[in-house]
């Protein structure tokens, strides 16, 4: 692992590197605005030059001037370019840059012989054009991974500060990297766990979704451990913090011994993880060194044997052997073939973001296009973020419906004073009717619910009562005679009246819209779905869906899976929301992200839904697909373009119009033909929607 990815969880995090290397791309936009101001120049002069040729003086001036702006924008751009050529010799390897480097300086070379021979055109303009290209494609990847770990770095400066008890009773607060395990961290209600540790004091229900994938929020309390990452949702804690048990607990950053530091908490590996996958290499750029590997050895080859056959053979003059042999390495610009894989790519991110998938590179298209084996996160993912009631259940001198209504608003009208996502889900289940209940007071039990006092005004007059919601130990022993306190359908909340039990409702998720329909498009496609959860009881009624559930899981178990997949020769998409997903998109071939999830999963993602709909996923693996079949198809020509364009250098019958039309022909055939690819695909999608409306009546609650 790299020194930044390791350091993710120290004093200063990546945060050091990630602001040089955002100076370092603002500074190279700058130098390519200039790059392409005499860029732009430069091909005017050079167009001018290749038609007209100039005589006396004016030619050196014409001429000079060229070089000038030529070597001008070398010295601007031409040093990562130079640096990453130079990296590639000497590690032995060949790679894209390499062939850019050879092709400029074909360009180059061709350009000086035809300057001081007098014969011939120029190319110094594609000098200047090779550089701008190359510079720009490095800056556009430079910045999406800054973004990547920016958004990483902002998600731990989130987790990156706490607040300490002293021994006067006083509370200050201080960097989580100075926390020792003598100090006591104190977590008041609505706030986020920064450590990993045990509860000492205080008990309430904690939201461990985003880094558990548990939709419900769990009770903690003395001797229970916490996570950072994880929030208080209504009691005050009191936390000795420690690591998690893997010895590294009581190690400082500095490795100065003693108590100084509690380890690196679990979200600090999540972090790494995510940080780690951005700084690798995309797919598209293996496969282009690939390439590379056996396509610049023939461009070699050929310009060497084309500068042997005309001077020795065909006892022609040194300069017009010299010109046709840079001439063939000019006409291997990897340009031809970079253009044939953007246009169709860019087609493709245009017709995704019109599904509401949002790409960050065409990276995830090509991964897409390959994907047999989805993996999906269930909470936040196929259900939605919010808790909701799924049914009531009355003791029997509940029976009559009006008290019923009765029961129902109190309940939502003692909930609207609470901030808890249980609280929200009972308090519009209550809808607007107050049922002439009056919440007189209202008491938070931490980790178990709530104690309020009612004012009913009905028929019988006004009359106060203790309402009790939350565990079934809040009320006492009563209880439904075969109520075990366990639901497979979701979680039971209890409600008490004046001490006796009145009800007990069901909470669980709601399944996004067209859950099912996508389901079965996918099984249908041929993909395997499995569901990875961290909700150690997922609902029946996914497992009768048919598709794979693993519940239970912790993120690095989630990854081991994903890993296990890939070991399996599989290709593997992983949907989530959650911190705890990060770490398993980043270890998946590709992934995407819920719009409405943690940053940290956004930013871990290849892509985000923007519309949290699930339902466009079958659709836009179909048009990855067709996209990846134009994407090949676009390199075989370009492809054939290169090795034509090399066979008329070689010849010595390639002249700049000539080059100049080849590549015009070449951009509108390869552009065309990702356009009818795209369009063929909205046609068939649009069909395919069209089908699903009439064949499937989706179920938000069910499936």
């Amino acid at each position: 692992m790299s020194d930044d990815a390791a350091n993710l969880a120290s004093p200063g995090g990546i945060e050091p590197g990630l602001q040089a290397d955002q100076r370092l791309v603002d500074r190279a936009w700058l130098r390519i605005g200039i790059g392409l101001a005499v860029t732009g120049q430069a091909m005017v002069f050079s167009l001018g030059v290749n038609i007209t040729a100039a005589e006396g003086a004016g030619y050196w001036v014409v001429h000079g001037g060229l070089m000038a702006s030529a070597l001008l924008v070398l010295v601007f751009l031409g040093g990562d370019l130079a640096g990453s050529a130079w990296a590639a010799i000497r590690e032995r390897r060949v790679s894209v840059d390499l062939l850019f480097l050879v092709t400029l300086l074909g360009a180059l070379g061709g350009s000086l012989v035809s300057t001081l021979t007098r014969t011939g055109p120029v190319y110094y303009e594609v000098v200047a054009i090779l550089v701008v290209v190359h510079t720009t494609g490095k800056m556009l990847g430079a910045r999406s991974r800054v973004a990547a770990l920016a958004g990483v770095e902002a998600m731990r400066r989130r987790y990156d500060r706490c607040r300490v008890l002293g021994g006067d009773g006083t509370v200050r607060d201080i960097a989580v990297r100075d926390v020792t395990a003598e100090d006591r961290v104190v977590v008041e209600p609505g706030d986020e766990i920064c450590v990993d540790g045990e509860v000492l004091e205080g008990c309430g229900y904690v939201e461990e979704t985003a880094l558990t994938g548990e939709w419900r929020p769990v009770s903690r309390g003395p001797g229970e451990r916490v996570m950072a990452g994880t929030r208080s949702v209504d009691g005050r804690l009191v936390i000795r913090p420690g690591g998690g048990g893997d010895g590294r607990e009581g190690k400082g950053k500095s490795g100065g011994g003693g108590n100084r530091g509690v380890g690196r908490r679990k979200i600090d590996a999540i972090f790494d993880a995510v940080a780690q996958a951005r700084l690798a290499p995309s797919r598209w750029q293996r496969q282009a060194d690939r390439l590379m590997a056996w396509f610049l050895p023939l461009v070699v080859s050929v310009s060497l044997g084309t500068f042997v056959v005309w001077w020795w053979i065909l006892e022609a003059d040194w300069d017009r052997a010299l010109f046709n042999a840079m001439a063939v390495l000019l006409v291997a610009c990897p340009c031809a073939m970079g253009l044939a894989t953007p246009v169709a790519v860019w087609g493709g991110l245009a017709r995704l973001a019109s599904f509401g998938v949002v790409a960050r590179s065409g990276d995830f298209l090509d991964a897409l296009a390959r994907v047999d084996t989805v993996c999906f996160d269930k909470t936040g993912t196929l259900s939605e973020s919010r808790v909701s009631v799924l049914g009531w259940r009355f003791a029997d001198t509940w029976s009559e419906e009006e008290r019923r209504a009765w029961l129902r608003a109190a309940v939502a009208a003692a909930e609207r004073r609470v901030e808890h996502p249980v609280a929200r889900a009972l308090a519009e289940a209550g809808g607007a009717q107050t049922g002439g209940v009056r919440v007189s007071r209202v008491t938070p039990v931490p980790g178990r619910g709530l104690v309020a006092e009612v004012v009913s005004s009905d028929g019988a007059g006004a009359r106060t009562r203790e309402l009790r919601i939350g565990e079934r130990s809040l009320g006492g022993a009563d209880a439904l005679a075969d109520d075990d306190g366990s639901d497979p359908a979701g979680k039971r909340i209890h409600v008490f009246v004046d001490g006796l039990h009145a009800a007990c409702v069901t909470l669980g998720e709601t399944w996004r819209e067209g859950l099912a329909a996508t389901l079965a498009a996918l099984c249908e496609a041929g993909v395997i779905v499995e569901v990875l959860t961290g909700d150690p009881h997922p609902p029946p009624d996914l497992q009768a869906a048919g598709v794979t559930v693993r519940g239970g899981l912790s993120p690095e178990e989630k990854v081991a899976r994903v890993q296990a997949l890939r070991a399996e020769g599989r290709t593997v998409l992983f949907a989530g929301d959650g911190v705890n997903d990060a770490a398993a998109m980043s270890a998946a071939q590709a992934s995407i992200a819920m719009g409405g999830g943690s940053e940290l999963a956004r930013v871990s993602a290849m892509a985000v839904f923007a519309g949290d709909e699930l339902r466009w996923l079958p659709d836009a693996m179909r048009m990855a697909r067709a996209v990846a079949g134009g994407v090949r198809g676009n390199l075989l020509f370009a492809a054939s373009y290169n090795i034509i364009g090399m066979a008329l250098a070689a010849c010595g019958v390639l002249h700049p119009v000539v080059a100049a039309l080849l590549m015009v022909v070449s951009s509108v055939w390869v552009s065309g033909r990702a356009l009818r690819s795209s369009r063929s695909r909205e046609r068939s999608s649009d069909a395919e929607g069209q089908k699903s409306k009439t064949t499937i009546d989706p179920d938000a609650q069910g499936l």
